[in-house]
């Protein structure tokens, strides 16, 4: 039985069609591509450009898939062209096509039999004429299931300022199928009406999802993945169709953003060159407990998220593990109330008991220990990398000077001298 979200019953356009002008500047010369501009004038240099002034007719061309017929036609002179739809097209992409067969970024078309150098000369010249216009059209060719490649991509949220939503992502989620996301209602109030049928994907039921959207990326159709805030996967669902998607041959696509542990890294003030994320701390104590006993000996830097209302009780637990180990406590990031607290677990929950309660969002870095330090760096090898760092010499060679003279690994070494660093 067909999901009611099923694409099966959509019927693509049968022909769309380009308007452009032609231009004395016009050379036709690129033997890989050629391309309509929404711009009216052209350089003496365009080689591929075979026509300015375009009305891109975005929303049928993204209905297209598969093979292509592409007629082009300046008054009597005409040239036919096939080719496959890029199922990386969306709408802010210009309209180049490609000989070359692979997808990619940046194109209408790919495999196209033709680049502009091997189109028909009376076309070309007809272009150049005062007054041309040009007609391309695209007519869809019988699709066979095995050419259709569909596209599954990965776009980062948000996580508090909808201003971080890039123009790349919006142009995708302003192209796409189907948006999956964790909360429908969430996703529709940041983006509004888009042409997107919203499916609700979330860890209750994105096990059973994954047939549904096999089934539609089997049928050419391009589909976003979203949660609710930051990069989806990081805490987040999306691994089951990401690995069935990636294993029935589609396209996987990352669009890169916003990410609450790389933000918090960044401002934290604590090594950020080896680094670990453990996502939420667990929400029994012992299992807490456990969680935090494994980073005890960790020369590592450590991201955890946390629930306002268990802040304090998991400060102190790791206070009662990790002793005066150094932290930053990350709240509420690009959101009203972004607040940003360091010191040791203790003393930040000392500071969090002083408020009439804890509220918003928690990032919480916790640094490197300093096992490795007391045992390969100390006394005099401590005193001279310490000078060496304040005469300029770089932490790199410092570090690979140390880990010479000890025996200790670089990588810990290097953590090692970061300490030392005012």
């Amino acid at each position: 039985m067909k999901s009611p979200h099923s694409s099966a019953t959509k019927i693509p356009p049968a022909t769309v069609t380009l308007t452009a002008k032609g231009h004395a500047n016009i050379k036709g010369t690129h033997k890989k591509t050629f391309e309509l501009v929404t711009d009216s004038e052209l350089s003496d240099g365009g080689t591929c450009i075979i026509g300015v002034a375009t009305e891109p007719q975005t929303e049928h061309l993204l209905q297209l898939r598969g093979s292509v017929k592409i007629e082009l036609q300046c008054g009597t002179a005409t040239d036919t062209v096939h080719a496959m739809m890029n199922p990386l097209y969306i709408a802010s992409d210009p309209l180049i096509i490609r000989t070359h067969g692979e997808p990619q970024h940046n194109s209408l078309c790919i495999g196209a039999n033709k680049g502009a150098a091997a189109l028909d000369r009376e076309l070309i010249d007809a272009l150049r004429a005062p007054g041309a216009e040009l007609a391309m059209t695209l007519s869809p060719l019988a699709a066979h299931t095995d050419e259709l490649v569909g596209c599954l991509f990965i776009v980062a949220m948000p996580i508090g300022n909808r201003d971080d939503l890039s123009p790349r992502a919006r142009a995708t989620l302003a192209s796409v199928d189907i948006i999956l996301a964790e909360d429908t209602r969430t996703t529709r109030a940041m983006l509004g009406r888009l042409r997107a049928d919203y499916i609700s994907f979330h860890n209750h039921n994105e096990q059973e999802r994954v047939p549904e959207i096999l089934e539609r990326l089997a049928n050419g159709s391009k589909i976003a993945l979203v949660s609710d805030a930051g990069t989806p996967l990081v805490s987040d669902p999306g691994f089951p169709i990401v690995r069935a998607a990636a294993a029935a041959g589609h396209l996987v696509i990352p669009l890169p953003g916003p990410d609450a542990v790389t933000a918090a890294l960044s401002v934290s003030g604590l090594p950020t060159n080896d680094y670990r994320f453990l996502g939420f701390l667990p929400r029994k104590t012992g299992e807490r407990a456990s969680r935090i006993a494994q980073i005890k000996e960790a020369d590592y830097t450590c991201v955890v998220f946390e629930a306002p209302h268990r802040m304090i009780k998991s400060l102190e637990a790791i206070a009662g593990q990790l002793g005066n180990r150094p932290l930053a406590l990350c709240r509420n990031m690009t959101k009203p109330g972004e607040e940003f607290l360091r010191g040791t677990a203790q003393e930040l929950a000392a500071l969090l008991q002083t408020r009439d309660a804890v509220r918003g969002e928690f990032a919480i870095v916790i640094g490197p220990g300093e096992i490795a330090i007391d045992r390969s760096l100390t006394g005099e090898l401590r005193n001279v990398a310490k000078s060496l760092l304040a005469n300029g010499v770089a932490t790199k060679i410092v570090a690979a000077a140390m880990a010479e003279a000890t025996g200790a690994p670089k990588r810990d070494m290097f953590n090692a001298i970061l300490t030392l660093k005012d």
